[in-house]
């Protein structure tokens, strides 16, 4: 048995509280934690649909009852999405970039969100701020040996066996797992020689007489018919005759140009010479492809600007050892199923090119039912042009490709949605979005749960008073545990160790089991030294 084929945890009991990174009090933060020294994708999806997150090896669940601002898991259901106007004006405006070099972002940046992303930063900082995090990170590092697991317990035979939707075999060479998309970008161009009927009439919005308007003004136009005639002398100031942008404006829209998909935006060609070119990049992170490693460098020069600029990060913040530990390590093995997805699952980093300079990195994890959202940085110089935002819809987009070789993988997650950060809620504007209910675990509409939030930060989204966590009923006999290199139940080890036993961990071993559920801890194998 290989230490790869299971997820090996140390779990750390609930601490003292710590710096909140959203509402920046000192001490009210709190949250469970566990560092991951291996994880299948299965498990952590299991992990993350029960409230966990994982930044680097390490992974938290905010003990949402007391923290001072509750974190509840979002997801929106990908091939469901509805675009809104103003990420609509974000995928323009960048298309104007590339097409033109159109820096300009006028009045919809702000409510695109054109900084909104940036924020998710927060997330990283305030597990950051973990008492001893970084001793702990050491302490797991230097016992990587003692998580080998050399023998397995013989009442155990039969029991773990991985059985996961799909096919679980694993390629025996890994390849560099790199895939280029290139985008195009947007003019629609349509040809004056069109022949549709004019667009001529006199649609006016009639005005009664009497109280109230001016019956002796010209009767008001519908703001309809007003765009309209602006559009008409746009196209006739650019050459067109008349009866020629009649034509154009008359020419009837086909339905799907009327519900502009996603695909769509994303791929509107660029003029023949366009002012920049921006490609896209999948690339493995862990193991790191052959291309990763190529391009480290430059991620992390990324990722040190966007931390100092963006957030004020002092220069001994951004050192390249914390850019590795929380960004591109990862617990993650990779599972590549007969079958399945091209490039596998497990932790990729999607980079943006553009005119070959890298701009912007999404630090994503890609699971069984969902592309997760770990973090996303970019150079600060291009802020205008709302990379979060737009990054988010490439990631959306990547989901809905990913659907196509697996119909299980239809969520994109984005981290913890957090009412009372302001900054943080702009993340329900993706729609449909649904929050998980942090004591039975379903899922629920993210403007349903919004009402409740506005009354009490922590909220129970289930209404059914029965209803209940299925997978909280703790077994401890059947907990899995790892001591001494040697994997077996608890009920095992505790009659193994008895005698030299000078501490009861039975509490904390439940206290682990309640958070996993015990679908993972029957699955992961808890360190017990």
């Amino acid at each position: 048995m290989s230490s790869r084929d299971y997820s090996i945890v140390e779990y750390y009991a609930e601490h003292e509280g710590y710096r909140c990174g959203y509402c920046k009090s000192t001490d009210t933060n709190y949250s469970h934690g566990m560092w991951a020294h291996n994880m299948t994708v299965h498990d952590y999806q299991d992990l993350i649909d029960r409230g966990w997150r994982r930044s680097g090896r390490y992974c938290y669940k905010p003990t949402m009852q007391v923290t001072c601002c509750p974190m509840y898991t979002i997801r929106c259901a990908a091939m469901e999405l509805k675009i809104s106007k103003s990420q609509k004006k974000v995928m323009k405006r960048l298309h104007r970039f590339l097409s033109h070099g159109d820096t300009k972002a006028g009045d919809d940046a702000k409510s695109a969100g054109g900084s909104s992303l940036a924020s998710e930063c927060s997330e990283m900082s305030a597990v950051m701020d973990i008492p001893d995090l970084p001793q702990k990170a050491l302490r797991a590092e230097k016992n990587v040996e003692n998580t080998k697991v050399v023998s397995l317990d013989p009442s155990l035979s039969g029991r773990l066996e991985l059985s996961f939707d799909g096919d679980e075999s694993v390629q025996g060479k890994e390849e560099d797992n790199s895939r280029t998309d290139n985008i195009s970008g947007a003019a629609v161009v349509t040809p004056a020689s069109a022949v549709v009927e004019p667009v001529v009439g006199e649609v006016r919005k009639q005005c009664r007489p009497g109280t109230g308007a001016d019956i002796n003004k010209p009767p008001c136009k519908k703001a309809k018919l007003v765009r309209l005639e602006r559009k008409h002398q746009k196209l006739v100031n650019q050459g067109y005759s008349k009866d020629e942008a009649d034509a154009m404006l008359k020419q009837k829209k086909q339905p799907q140009q009327e519900g502009r998909i996603l695909e769509d935006l994303i791929s509107e060609p660029l003029p023949a010479n366009p002012a920049h070119r921006l490609e896209i990049r999948l690339v493995r992170s862990s193991p790191p492809s052959r291309e990763f490693e190529q391009t480290a460098q430059q991620s992390y020069e990324v990722y040190r600007k966007y931390q100092m600029a963006v957030h004020g990060d002092p220069p001994d913040k951004c050192t390249h050892r914390q850019y590795t530990r929380f960004l591109v390590n990862s617990p993650l093995q990779p599972w590549h199923p007969r079958d399945g997805l091209p490039q596998g699952y497990g932790s990729f980093h999607q980079q943006y090119w553009m005119d070959g300079r890298l701009i912007a990195v999404g630090v994503i994890d890609i699971l069984p039912r969902c592309v997760s959202s770990v973090y996303f940085y970019y150079d600060p110089e291009l802020g205008q042009l709302s990379l979060g935002t737009y990054a988010s819809l490439r990631e959306i987009c990547l989901t809905r490709s990913l659907h196509g070789h697996s119909s299980v993988l239809q969520y994109y997650y984005m981290g913890f949605y957090i009412h009372t950060c302001p900054k943080m809620r702009y993340k329900a504007s993706y729609s449909p979005s649904f929050l998980l209910c942090p004591e039975v675990y379903t899922w629920h509409p993210v403007n349903e749960c919004k009402i409740r939030l506005d009354q009490n930060k922590y909220c129970r989204f289930n209404d059914d008073p029965n209803a209940r966590d299925k997978d909280g009923d703790v077994v401890l006999n059947d907990v899995l545990v790892l001591s001494h290199q040697r994997a077996m139940s608890y009920c095992t080890y505790v009659a193994m160790d008895r005698m030299d036993r000078n501490v009861d961990d039975a509490e904390e071993v439940m206290q682990y089991a309640r958070l996993v559920g015990m679908k993972c801890a029957r699955r992961m194998f808890l360190v017990r030294t």
